[in-house]
């Protein structure tokens, strides 16, 4: 027997739930932040970006990624130069969220190219830290360092 029923709904559920919260606490969205290339999933902010609008933004570092897995992958249509974000953080970085300056930190480890994004008193730290009993994240993606991991 087929199937008729379409994976993608599911595929977008995570992304959904975030935008049926939004819409109804009526938040408006300026920034769809990455903190890192995603080597075992997607990124939902293309999605999120198409539904409601905002920037979407990555650490600039996302090219060096990209052309390792454009060489290791052999995928030579893979655009290098981070276009499918719309900005490219370098470290120092800041930006405005409302009246909160947000400064971006290269924090490499997990992937060659993560950053931390510190918003007042708050740290979006990627997949650095794990929950208490798990330890840090992993460093075996292509480009990834135990070292810049635990440095970071």
């Amino acid at each position: 027997m087929t199937s008729t029923r379409s994976p993608a709904p599911r595929a977008r559920k995570n992304a959904d739930a975030i935008l049926s919260y939004v819409q109804e606490a009526g938040i408006e969205i300026t920034h769809i932040l990455d903190t890192h290339p995603h080597a075992d999933h997607f990124s939902a902010a293309p999605y999120i970006k198409s539904k409601i609008g905002g920037t979407t933004a990555i650490g600039e570092h996302v090219k060096k990624v990209q052309k390792l897995w454009q060489e290791i992958y052999n995928l030579p249509e893979l655009p290098t130069d981070g276009t499918q974000w719309d900005v490219l953080f370098a470290d120092g970085d800041t930006f405005m969220v409302g009246e909160i300056p947000v400064e971006v930190i290269f924090s490499p480890g997990h992937t060659l190219a993560s950053i931390t994004y510190v918003a007042g008193d708050a740290a979006f730290v990627h997949d650095t830290f794990m929950m208490p009993d798990s330890g840090t994240s992993r460093a075996d993606f292509p480009g990834g360092s135990s070292a810049d991991l635990y440095a970071s």
